[in-house]
């Protein structure tokens, strides 16, 4: 099993965001919540890339959050970081068990376990580092993710709404993460219940998840099934006695559902497929290269158009192809950018290519496109 395959086991398992790094402090890859920002460069200053493979520490800051370093012998993923903060995620947890934020003893012990399957031999751990700076994730602001809706004047975008429960209504995990993001992004959820900030919460999340329960059926999702799940979500909320950030419940109840899709459609579970995707709605403003792709996930290119196209029926460039046509309409209709701005901004070579690719999928050309929408 690859590494990239056995972290993002371990990171499905954990829920314990996970980076690994190369032997110089560069990323190489991430397994998280698409709403969890990245590990936070002021964190990545205090730690020494030059330690000896083997090597295990512990970190925990006056920040409530902590996070564990781990170095292996490969140049590639020569450091992984585990890191749970709760300035990032004030939640519950996991929708699913409700457990709390993963503790510095639970975090201690995913170590060990993560150390082990490398290793073959549990780790000598000295007691956790003090990091003493308060202000080192405030600098980082944009992890504090309640703060999203507060600073939000007007509704979400409703065609971001419209791509993500398309993306549910398909199954397709990286696309309902990207979009849903994308979504949360766009504006406030609004009020629906005064001076009752539970309530309130409570009544967005049984809007979502009605909302979701619809996408499901119309992705093949049998209604009764679909219907059960619901009121299992609905009857699970109305139990609980707070929410702290009821972004990421959203998120749980929508994977969910897509994870329902899948099977109801007979989908492939195939991990690869999944990275796959996620790399591309990843580097969705790049241009797409199959070599890049083939080298951050560490298989040959052969292997992942094969196995791609045997799962999805699409090759990988035409898939990447029309999820970039997909945020080429967004931004016709929600942006002032030119054709020109947009192809720039998705990687495009140009500008003539972009409108070629346009029409091969929509059947009209860019400005067609806007003009259909803003007449």
């Amino acid at each position: 099993m690859q590494i990239t395959d056995l972290l993002n086991e371990f990171y499905l398992a954990s829920k314990i965001s996970i980076f690994t790094y190369d032997i110089n402090g560069k990323l190489i890859s991430s397994f998280k919540h698409p709403l969890i920002p990245d590990f936070p460069n002021n964190l990545l200053a205090k730690i020494d890339f030059q330690i000896q493979a083997g090597k295990v520490n512990l970190f925990n800051t006056n920040q409530d959050e902590c996070f564990s370093t781990l170095y292996l012998p490969q140049k590639q993923h020569h450091l992984i970081i585990l890191w749970c903060s709760t300035q990032t995620i004030e939640s519950l947890g996991n929708f699913r068990d409700n457990f709390p934020s993963v503790s510095l003893e639970r975090l201690t012990h995913y170590t060990k376990i993560l150390y082990f399957i490398f290793f073959k031999k549990l780790p000598d751990i000295n007691a956790p580092k003090l990091i003493n700076d308060k202000n080192l994730t405030n600098t980082n602001n944009k992890g504090k993710l309640n703060d999203i809706i507060s600073e939000k004047q007007y509704h979400n975008n409703y065609q971001k709404e419209k791509l993500m429960l398309q993306s549910l209504s398909e199954g397709n995990l990286p696309a309902f993460q990207f979009w849903l993001t994308s979504f949360i992004k766009s504006g406030s959820f609004g009020q629906m219940a005064l001076g009752n900030k539970l309530r309130n919460s409570k009544n967005l999340l049984i809007a979502a998840t009605t909302v979701f329960t619809r996408a499901a059926i119309r992705g093949g999702m049998h209604p009764e099934a679909a219907f059960v799940l619901s009121d299992k979500c609905i009857q699970r909320i109305e139990k609980l006695g707070k929410i702290d950030n009821i972004l990421e419940l959203i998120q749980e109840i929508g994977e969910l559902f897509v994870k329902r899709v899948r099977m109801a459609q007979n989908f492939s579970n195939s991990t690869i497929i999944f990275l796959i995707q996620d790399y591309i709605f990843k580097h969705l403003n790049e241009t797409l290269r199959l070599e890049n792709i083939a080298d951050s996930l560490g298989y040959s290119k052969q292997y992942l158009c094969r196995v791609f196209k045997q799962d999805t029926g699409e090759t990988i460039i035409y898939y990447a192809n029309e999820q970039k046509i997909r945020e080429v309409c967004n931004q016709l209709i929600f942006s002032n950018n030119n054709v020109t701005e947009i192809a720039t901004k998705l990687g495009f070579c140009d500008q003539s290519y972009l409108t070629k690719l346009f029409v091969k999928h929509t059947s009209m050309t860019p400005i067609a496109f806007r003009k259909k929408y803003h007449m």
